[in-house]
């Protein structure tokens, strides 16, 4: 699997062209980083990566148990 991008972009900026955004995070598989001031305040992942991250960590909490 190929890396995604990491995409920084300001929370107003990202909220003009939210179609757009969706479209990268979803078809390019890039993390948006939205910030604030330059500060990051969350971020925007596609939803494949998003149950992936899951997945992972329940595999992490299971194996300390």
């Amino acid at each position: 699997m190929s890396e995604s991008a990491e995409v920084h972009m300001g929370v107003s900026e990202a909220r003009a062209n939210l179609t757009e955004v969706i479209a990268k995070v979803r078809l390019l598989g890039d993390r948006v980083v939205l910030t604030r001031r330059d500060k990051p305040q969350a971020v925007l992942v596609s939803d494949a990566f998003y149950r992936q991250a899951l997945e992972d960590r329940a595999r992490l909490q299971s194996l300390e148990k």
